[in-house]
């Protein structure tokens, strides 16, 4: 029951950036669109990080002592971990440089519009990883859990 909280948290928050980044640009709303897609991230992030350290971490410790054989692919699943934290953290920086940008082109938007469209890219990359890593943690913890390891004789 504790990971239910956390999960429908990131689940909600992993749609409403989705969304944010999917909605398309209005001509003249390019610092709205920028500002709804922080505001999602930045929540995404916090809940994010959250369900790494109470969720994740919890069950990597899990793997690793019901199955010590899969440590090998939990210190992947690790290591994958700080990859999206990196490149979650690059995301953010990019979403910051656009709204800069973005307050300066004043009514010229269009100039922006391949920026755009690759902090979208990257945006929606990131959630597809996020959703891979989960159910890679997922399948380990399975494997770790119910494992048919052969008769004992």
């Amino acid at each position: 029951m504790t990971t239910l909280a956390p999960e429908h948290a990131l689940e909600e928050t992993l749609s409403k950036v989705e969304t944010a980044l999917l909605s398309p640009v209005v001509s003249g709303e390019l610092k709205s669109w920028v500002a709804n897609v922080r505001q999602a991230s930045a929540t995404f992030t916090v809940d994010w990080t959250g369900y790494l350290n109470t969720v994740l971490h919890t069950q990597y410790a899990e793997i690793a002592a019901t199955d010590p054989e899969l440590s090998s692919f939990v210190q992947k699943m690790i290591q994958t971990d700080q990859q999206l934290l990196e490149e979650l953290t690059q995301f953010h920086e990019a979403l910051h440089d656009l709204k800069g940008r973005a307050a300066d082109v004043k009514w010229q938007e269009g100039k922006l519009a391949a920026e755009q469209k690759r902090i979208e890219e990257s945006g929606i990359a990131l959630i597809l990883k996020v959703k891979k890593q989960r159910a890679a943690v997922a399948t380990w913890l399975s494997e770790a859990v119910y494992r048919d390891r052969g008769t004992v004789d």
